[in-house]
């Protein structure tokens, strides 16, 4: 039986902020011999590798704004909050090791419904090689949110950032896009009914393997995570990189699901495609001298090679199917 399933139907009132740390500890205790100091403490301690370069990244997710309880699961949203960490240390190609998981949790809460949002982050992580092992609990006054900050390594010739991209790099992208944002659509319309065709939204993968496959194998000059639309990433690997972006509207891998539902609900699929937040594929680069190799491997990460990098003053641009070449419009998921 997971340590996750018990009968901590307690209102967190009754039992308190430290019963509640006790219930956490004794589930995501780590015996990892280089966590000096665990769980309990005002900090978690961690003897590091001297030969690799630590990674630390931090992502908030808000009741409301990131996640719906009417039909999320505490489970799943502790995943997904992961994820969105996990992600993006897959983007500077490393491997995750440590988590710091704050929640901030409405009187109202019932114990067993933390511990599955933790029991959902903790799957995920440890599905990885990571694990949580400190954080913090707090009272707020109306809407959940789980914030976590998360430490990773990096070989440093592994490392690479947003950007490192050169002119004629190629650009690519792992999976099939749109399916994350198809899958919010199905759920805002007719909930959890076909589970299939929402999935990766209520519990995406980071694409830790990927990345680690992809800066062995080529050379990955940058790379993001794809976290609020493809579009948007584009825009920000241009940026970085001082350069412009031309992408071809046949070569963006739109997953069939995406297809299928746009065209139940009268919406563009490639719209959806370029605007899907929160799919936590990988958007890179390529020395284009490695085309060869990146042609023998690209099948089995499931890699799309979907344009090239070009010089700043041409922008960003797309070719569409009829051949007209047009402005890459910036769109996605928009904070504030």
């Amino acid at each position: 039986m997971s340590p996750f399933n018990n009968n901590s139907g307690t209102d967190i009132r009754r039992i308190g902020e430290f019963g509640l740390i006790e219930l956490i500890k004794k589930r995501i205790l780590s015996k990892d011999k280089r966590v000096l100091v665990n769980i309990g403490d005002d900090a978690a301690v961690i003897k590091s590798s001297s030969d690799k370069l630590l990674i630390f990244t931090t992502d908030t997710m808000v009741e409301k704004v990131h996640f719906d309880l009417t039909y999320c699961t505490f489970e799943e949203i502790g995943w997904k909050a992961m994820t969105a960490n996990l992600s993006d240390v897959a983007a500077m190609g490393g491997l995750p090791t440590w988590a710091l998981m704050t929640v901030g949790l409405p009187q109202s809460m019932q114990a067993q419904s933390v511990l599955s949002i933790y029991k959902g982050a903790s799957a995920i992580a440890r599905k990885h090689g990571c694990r949580i092992i400190g954080g913090d609990t707090t009272l707020v006054p109306k809407n959940l949110f789980i914030s976590i900050a998360l430490l990773g390594e990096v070989e440093r010739k592994a490392l690479v950032t947003r950007g490192g991209a050169g002119k004629d790099d190629l650009v690519c992208v792992t999976g099939q896009l749109g399916e994350a944002l198809a899958g919010y659509r199905h759920l805002s319309k007719y909930g959890r009914k076909k589970l299939s065709l929402v999935r990766k939204h209520l519990k995406p993968v980071p694409r830790i393997n990927q990345a680690r496959e992809l800066v062995r194998k080529l050379r990955v000059n940058s790379m993001i995570d794809i976290s609020d639309g493809l579009s948007s990433e584009l825009f920000h690997l241009a940026e970085e990189s001082g350069l412009g972006v031309l992408i071809s509207e046949r070569d963006v891998p739109v997953s069939p699901k995406c297809t299928r539902l746009a065209s139940l609900l009268g919406a563009n699929p490639l719209n959806w495609a370029l605007s899907s937040g929160e799919e936590y594929e990988l958007l890179f680069t390529v020395d284009r001298k490695d085309k060869g190799k990146l042609d023998r491997i690209k099948s089995n990460l499931g890699v799309s090679v979907i344009g090239r990098m070009v010089d700043q003053k041409q922008g960003l641009k797309i070719v569409r199917e009829s051949g007209a070449v047009l402005p890459l419009k910036k769109s996605g998921f928009v904070h504030f």
